[in-house]
């Protein structure tokens, strides 16, 4: 670290300054976050989003009442539902609310949809053709 000097009013100070960065360095994501080739990824976001409009459906609400209702735009409660975008905890909370669902039950249900869906995932790899 080098020191620069400062002049104002009351004299000079010297200020501690940061070297400038001149290279930049990509890190790839390591291997065991990549699903091995042919093997689909399961994305939190697609799962909430099925669950969000299983809960809505079930209660026959329309997406215009429950982006009125949470007080989230009618695009962006869409694009949650189709797992295209990713929710805040926040906004999780109001669409849960405008539901009249507990944020936990919700997660519950997601939390059983994973679990489902890595089980069958393990099954189909376990009866490979080799």
């Amino acid at each position: 670290m080098t020191q620069s000097t400062l002049n104002n009013t009351f004299g000079s100070i010297n200020v501690p300054t940061q070297p400038s960065l001149t290279h930049t360095v990509k890190i790839a994501a390591p291997a065991s976050v990549a699903p091995a080739a042919g093997k689909k990824m399961i994305l939190m976001r697609q799962v909430i989003g099925e669950e969000l409009r299983r809960r809505r459906n079930e209660q026959s609400r329309t997406l215009r009442d429950v982006s009125r209702d949470a007080q989230v735009s009618l695009g962006y409660l869409s694009e949650l539902e189709r797992g295209q975008k990713e929710a805040s905890s926040e906004l999780l909370a109001a669409v849960c609310a405008a539901l009249d669902t507990p944020l936990s039950s919700l997660l519950a249900g997601v939390s059983a949809e994973v679990a489902r869906r890595e089980a069958m995932m393990a099954d189909r790899s376990s009866f490979s053709i080799a």
